[in-house]
């Protein structure tokens, strides 16, 4: 998110102070506004912010005062229940009043007051304006505007009593400015299992900040409530039914999490394999608090097997295995090159890769490579054929699937190859195949529509597509539901739509949770790196000749078609933010693997 509107704060009205979550000192600023800069220290359980202490309202403030201090109340982190921010309304309000539903993101925010109000005045309007930029629903998930606009955000009716002016309608939820976001709220990724328990799947939430509690316990307890809506279809939890947290704490550099009895079913479930899964749940969503420290799951204080007194340790790691993808690495680029798919060595070097697929005048283009990088797969010159061949000496190509207008393959983590067939200017069928057989997908939000493009993520569960409608073009991500009766796509959500005179290029997904978008205009060319979990983005300049790209991490790659010259070169994005050559040769189409 942007930098936001910084609240003018009322004298008396809140104190800021940056402290670290269970330290006993704090240091109060000089100047407006606070800043502090997050780590951990010694305690990997604890977590930094910039504390707000909230104060009442006081008798001679008027109605705007009234609603600045209730909007301060609203953001204070020490007051995870409110209480100062309920004395802001009245009595019948504050009891209604539920603050955990849901919270608006603003910024630029100004408080537009009443005018001017006659001493016996009993009755007041407020409105807060400015722009809304995102929310925050019951599930910790937040949601970006699309298209954030300016405006009135909420009006307040403010009455007079005894006291002093308070609130007597205020809607449920929270209203918090991006500022408050950053100082009370963590993103935090959840891990759980793909439909075959072999692969882990990236939730991001936002988890408010609880001083009076470690924030490894708020992540774990967020653990244990299960995926957000959006990925319950597609994804399961090793975690048994009835598990709960008992506490977390750190012992020699390990974290302690002890759960309930109910904990331990896991071991009976599936010859021990749940057991592994649910340890590679919490390890990986602890590691990104505890920076690496080994985690021990115990069971009502004794160790996990109690039989043996054998403790389950998850060591960062560890159970790499569900996840190779999460590990990162060197992963070879490959690029088309005089006909034949050639992977890109030292200093630029081309070297074809083994069996028919490295040949010299093959006729395919758009090349996706498999996980391993074992198998490629290809449409053929006339778009109505995929075809798949082993990067193997004698390796030969096969016909996977057959259409009549296919997009570009991509393969998930699983070796199936995706596609789309566009059998009509608004009709799709979306088509995959696992090796023994061409299956259609299930599609409602794609089948109508033409599309333009399909990319699977390294998570296999993710998918984006571009497509056309009489609306216009849009990316959607929705995801892939594996059940006994079929798999489906399912869920699909509107990530970007392009503007007039914008064409969306190509699309690449840069890690399991964040989709490259190349676009054009008659202003130049964009990468736009979007969350695909949020909706919040962040663009950089692309080469005006840019025709395709791919990613994984960090590393992003480009094709280039020089219209002048009639030259195809590779580029790759830099350290220094610069478009850079990656070989001298000539070469189109380059493709990371599951890129």
């Amino acid at each position: 998110m942007t930098g936001g509107w910084r609240r003018r704060v009322i004298a008396g009205c809140v104190a800021l102070l940056a402290v670290a979550s269970g330290a006993g000192c704090a240091t109060i600023p000089t100047g407006s506004p606070a800043e502090f800069e997050e780590g951990v220290l010694g305690d990997p359980l604890r977590k930094p912010y910039v504390r707000m202490i909230a104060m009442p309202p006081r008798p001679e403030w008027g109605p705007g005062h009234v609603l600045e201090g209730f909007l301060a109340a609203m953001a204070a982190v020490d007051d995870p229940g409110w209480s100062v921010a309920r004395q802001y309304l009245t009595g019948e309000a504050a009891r209604a009043w539920r603050p955990d539903v849901r919270v608006t993101v603003y910024d630029k925010g100004q408080i537009k007051p009443p005018g001017h109000l006659p001493e016996n005045a009993t009755e007041a309007r407020v409105t807060l304006q400015g722009t809304r930029v995102g929310a925050i629903n019951d599930e910790g998930k937040y949601s970006a505007e699309l298209e954030p606009q300016n405006g009135p955000i909420q009006e307040f009716k403010l009455v007079k009593e005894p006291a002093g002016w308070r609130i007597s309608e205020v809607p449920h939820g929270l209203l918090l400015t991006e500022a408050d976001i950053r100082r009370s709220y963590r993103k935090v990724k959840l891990y759980y299992l793909d439909s075959t328990k072999r692969g882990l799947v990236v939730d991001e939430v936002r988890i408010p900040l609880d001083p009076k509690i470690d924030f490894a316990e708020s992540i774990v307890k967020r653990l244990l409530k299960g995926p957000t809506a959006t990925l319950r279809e597609a994804v399961r939890n090793a975690l048994p039914a009835g598990t709960r947290l008992r506490d977390v704490w750190t012992e020699d550099d390990t974290v302690i999490v002890d759960l309930n009895e109910a904990a331990a079913n896991a071991i009976s479930s599936g010859g021990g394999d749940d057991v592994d899964a649910m340890a590679a749940q919490i390890g990986w969503t602890l590691n990104q608090l505890t920076e690496r420290w080994e985690v021990e799951i115990r069971v009502n204080g004794d160790s996990f097997y109690a039989g043996s007194g054998t403790p389950l340790r998850v060591g960062y790691d560890r159970y790499g295995h569900f996840d190779p993808w999460l590990i990162g690495g060197a992963r070879d680029t490959y690029v088309m090159a005089d006909g034949a798919l050639q992977t890109v060595g030292a200093e630029g070097k081309l070297t074809p890769v083994a069996g028919q697929a490295g040949q010299p005048g093959e006729a395919h283009i758009d090349p996706a490579v498999a996980a391993q990088g074992r198998t490629v797969a290809a449409l053929n010159e006339g778009s109505d054929a995929i075809e798949v061949a082993p990067l193997v000496q004698g390796g030969q190509w096969r016909r996977w699937i057959t259409g009549k207008n296919l997009t570009a393959p991509s393969w998930d983590r699983y070796d199936t190859v995706w596609t789309v067939d566009r059998v009509g200017e608004r009709s799709s069928r979306v088509y995959r195949h696992d090796g023994t057989q061409q299956t259609r997908v299930a599609a409602a939000g794609l089948e109508t529509v033409g599309v333009q493009n399909l990319r699977v993520a390294r998570d296999g569960v993710r998918v984006a597509a571009v497509v056309e409608d009489q609306a216009g073009v849009h990316v959607k991500v929705g995801i892939i539901m594996v059940q006994a009766s079929g798999t489906q796509i399912v869920n699909l959500q509107t990530l970007a739509t392009a503007a007039d005179g914008q064409k969306i290029v190509d699309i690449a997904w840069r890690d399991a949770t964040t989709l490259l978008v190349l676009t054009s205009s008659k202003s130049g060319q964009e990468i736009i790196a979007v969350s695909v979990t949020d909706g919040t983005s962040e663009p950089f300049k692309a080469d005006a000749r840019i025709d395709s790209i791919t990613a994984f991490e960090d590393r992003i790659i480009a094709g280039v078609m020089d219209p002048e010259e009639g030259k195809s070169e590779v580029l790759y994005w830099d350290s220094k933010g610069a478009w850079v050559p990656l070989l001298k040769n000539p070469a189109t189409a380059p493709a990371l693997p599951l890129g």
